[in-house]
């Protein structure tokens, strides 16, 4: 069952608004205290809101939360973050819905560079930008930050087509969300890739976040299978393929960062690394399409 509890009632805002920014997360606070902190003066500064889609159930401190007329809270204990995020945008009143993740910190204009996006490139149905590395003391954090934004790492590769822009730096116009329910997973593996490859994407390079998460190094093994998993899991009917195989996978990664051309010391080191994971989110991927995603969107965060 979801709890949606409103903080200090929005009856005042109008219908739609300029924003909606959406964070799932399964973490308790403090945990999203450091994104909120550089995230809510923004959306207060453009006339948003913030909309925490909680799958642990204390992601907000009642007491603090209860200071913000910008905050929503959609608690629904057990939920992964790909429906966390689904109900988030479902609920979501800003003419554009942004997404980032509770271990993000995004730039101290990110709302205002979003927008102006959107206002300079029309024909643009979502836009994202560069993704920074905030965990750099250790080679596996380097590896796993690389495999999964070393193409939106700047100088961003404006030219790749191999990786899609990611949940931690991207909006889009409410109309390519659609009306009606949104499936788990839908946003992400679904909408995200077309309008990447249909060219729909604006990427705009003082949209920027830092990414900081560091797992260790046997959970980002287990990360990244569980990424794979649901990533074929929740999209039914991919079949098997040469996409499945690990050197497919690295060389995807690998030519999404500019190859050769951006071999700086910290991704020649990562290499061996990328090459590891990129087995682990493979061999992820043959199990959700033989077995379906299992427990293992509920892993992610």
């Amino acid at each position: 069952m979801v709890f949606v509890r409103r903080i200090n009632s929005l009856i005042h805002m109008t219908d739609r608004i300029s924003i909606s920014v959406v964070l799932a997360t399964i973490e308790p606070w403090p945990d999203l205290a450091n994104c909120l902190a550089v995230l809510e003066p923004q959306v207060v500064a453009v006339g948003g809101e913030i909309i925490v889609g909680d799958g642990h159930g204390n992601a907000l401190d009642p007491r603090i939360a209860a200071k913000s007329d910008r905050i929503k809270w959609i608690q629904s204990p057990g939920a992964s973050v790909f429906e966390l995020r689904a109900r988030g945008a479902e609920a979501a009143r800003g003419e554009v819905v942004a997404l980032t993740e509770d271990h993000c910190l995004v730039d101290a204009d990110w709302c205002r560079q979003v927008l102006a996006a959107f206002d300079a490139h029309p024909e643009a149905m979502a836009v994202t930008g560069p993704v920074l590395n905030g965990s750099t003391e250790k080679l596996i954090d380097w590896a796993n930050f690389l495999h999964t934004f070393g193409s939106y790492f700047p100088p961003v590769n404006h030219d790749q087509r191999d990786r899609c822009p990611p949940a931690a730096n991207v909006a889009y116009r409410r109309s390519a969300l659609g009306a009606g329910p949104i499936a788990p997973g839908w946003i992400e593996l679904e909408l995200a890739p077309r309008l990447f490859h249909d060219g729909l994407f604006y990427v705009h390079d003082k949209i920027a976040v830092t990414h900081v998460q560091s797992h260790g190094f046997w959970n980002t093994l287990l990360a990244h299978f569980d990424n794979g998993r649901s990533t074929t899991g929740l999209h039914p009917g991919v079949p098997i393929s040469s996409r499945q195989l690990p050197w497919t996978q690295y060389q995807g990664a690998i030519r999404s960062l500019g190859g050769d051309s951006r071999a700086t010391p910290a991704l020649r080191a990562a290499r061996p690394l990328m090459l590891l994971l990129s087995c682990c989110h493979a061999a992820g991927e043959v199990v959700g399409i033989i077995a379906g995603p299992g427990d293992s969107p509920a892993r992610l965060r």
